[in-house]
């Protein structure tokens, strides 16, 4: 009876995620000919001004490649500015940024640290762009993104805000390059749930807002460290236009040791789950179209959903592990050649849609992979995606959980 009960709710909740894979893929098909198109970069009818403001606290490895990168980008100078900010750094953050200080694009500032959304804030008040913007210490630019991103601005006069495709920047671990794919299979979705107005974060690495939201709506707040999730939010509950162009590609740096990644995904999940209890009053909101209806209760009851199906998981296979255990022990081993015969494929109901949903996977990561790198290109980083994000994830998801239940913050780092 238990087993039952508990049989019912992964059937439940495996359905739910394969009606999520079947409206992703449907979106797809609906969208795939704007997804072949190739960006060909062309003189625009007019430039907006743009601010690019970089935070910084002890970034002194990476922030000047961040830097040249915005100063690579092609766009004409006089219509961007840069504002390097340090927040305090106790390393050589604040001497290696020296090397800008006789650039005419390049402003600098240093500030008591106050966290990254004190530090954007202080940029946000001090630009003067059309278009102002965030890249992280830890991000690099394409050439062409910030000339992607104010095409897609001067075609759809309604867009508030514009997301960009983050890529891994040189994975080399294991978990950097699991996290490739994971980045790219995140980079199919958020691109499916751009037309539906239903994106749910505008990530710091070169997401682009027109100046006039934070007029209307006021700059970012502290918000569980998770500021970038909060603002798309508040965005969104005031009915303002995120979209992702995709042709802007942005390369990150992710973790590269459990700890870090740990550290990261626990911030992240922490905050994604208070972010979407504050903003509750649009879960199953008509007003609010698919984000009220299927992007935030997702964002919630997905980790609630991700843990179950482990733990069932890893419930059966022990149970598997001890059957297997006591039948050596009592009869000893016994070997059968596997042969092609229908005994040995799982013909019961739960393992069909087992397999359904692995498939459908299968076909996002490989769209994912088509649409970030322009064909799709076996690598490690899928067969580590597939086989170790579900033993890693379960990690920082019961921890997020455990926090949001006694109320405990996460921290940056």
């Amino acid at each position: 009876m238990v087993e039952t009960f508990f049989n019912s709710i992964l059937y439940v909740f495996l359905f739910l995620t394969l009606y999520l894979e079947v409206f992703f893929l449907i979106t797809f098909f609906e969208e795939r000919l704007k997804l072949g198109i190739i960006s060909v970069r062309a003189k625009l009818s007019r430039y907006p001004s743009v601010t690019i403001i970089v935070p910084c606290w002890n970034e002194e490895k990476t922030v000047s490649k961040t830097v040249d990168s915005l100063l690579a980008l092609h766009y004409p100078k006089d219509k961007l500015e840069i504002f390097i900010i340090d927040d305090g750094s106790t390393d050589r953050t604040w001497e290696v940024v020296q090397k800008f200080a006789k650039n005419t694009q390049v402003k600098l500032f240093r500030k008591e640290n106050g966290g990254k959304h004190t530090a954007v804030n202080f940029g946000i008040e001090n630009s003067t762009g059309e278009l102002v913007g965030c890249l992280d210490a830890d991000s690099f630019v394409d050439k062409d993104a910030l000339h992607e991103i104010a095409s897609a601005f001067n075609e759809d006069r309604q867009m508030m805000a514009a997301t960009p495709m983050l890529v891994v920047h040189e994975p080399k671990t294991i978990l950097q390059k699991m996290q490739k794919t994971e980045y790219h299979t995140g980079a199919f979705l958020k691109r499916m749930l751009s037309p539906l107005d239903a994106i749910t974060v505008t990530p710091g690495p070169f997401s682009i807002f027109r100046r006039e939201v934070f007029k209307k709506i006021g700059l970012y707040k502290k918000a569980h460290n998770t500021e970038d999730m909060e603002f798309a939010l508040r965005m969104q509950a005031n009915h303002m236009r995120i979209r992702n162009v995709h042709t802007a590609q942005v390369h990150t740096t992710t973790p590269g040791t459990l700890y870090t990644l740990y550290r990261q995904r626990l911030r992240w999940a922490y905050g994604i789950m208070k972010n979407t209890l504050d903003y509750r009053f649009m879960i199953f909101r008509s007003e609010y179209g698919i984000l009220g209806t299927i992007a935030l209760p997702l964002s919630f009851f997905g980790v609630f959903i991700f843990l179950y199906n482990f733990g069932f998981i890893v419930f059966h296979i022990a149970r598997v592990i001890i059957s297997k255990t006591v039948e050596i022990s009592t009869v000893g081993l016994s070997f059968a050649l596997p042969r092609a015969d229908s005994f040995f494929f799982n013909t019961d109901f739960m393992s069909i849609l087992s397999y359904v949903f692995l498939g459908l996977g299968l076909v996002i990561i490989w769209n994912g992979v088509k649409l970030a790198e322009g064909r799709f290109r076996p690598s490690s980083g899928i067969f580590y995606f597939i086989f170790l994000y579900g033993i890693v994830a379960p990690i920082w998801f019961t921890r997020a959980v455990v926090n949001v239940a006694i109320s405990r913050g996460t921290s940056w780092r």
